[in-house]
C-alpha cells in the first residue's frame, strides 16, 4: 500500500468540493494507493510532463509517484474543463 501526500494546493481544491464529490474522490484515491503497481498510469506531456492523471467522473486527479519510497503525491485535483489551462 503507497502512502498518500496532498500537496497544500491539492488539499485546498479538495476541501473546495461538496462531500459527495469529496468522498469520490477520496475513494479513487484509496484505490490507487492499493493498485498503483499494477494499475496502468496515464502520463501526461507538455508542462505536466513527469506527472500522470487519474479520472474521477469530471475530475482529473494529477499525481506523481515513486516506487522506492511507496509514495504517491497529488499535486492538483480539478475540473476536468480547468485543470489543463
Amino acid at each position: 500500500m503507497y502512502e498518500l501526500i496532498l500537496t497544500p494546493n491539492a488539499e485546498r481544491e479538495l476541501q473546495r468540493l461538496n462531500a459527495k464529490l469529496q468522498n469520490k474522490i477520496v475513494n479513487k484515491l484509496r484505490w490507487l494507493c492499493a493498485n498503483c503497481d499494477v494499475c496502468s498510469h496515464k502520463a501526461l506531456q507538455g508542462r505536466f510532463k513527469g506527472k500522470y492523471r487519474l479520472k474521477s467522473g469530471n475530475y482529473r486527479i494529477i499525481y506523481t509517484f515513486n516506487r522506492q519510497t511507496q509514495q504517491i503525491t497529488v499535486s492538483q485535483i480539478e475540473n476536468r474543463s480547468s485543470v489543463y489551462k
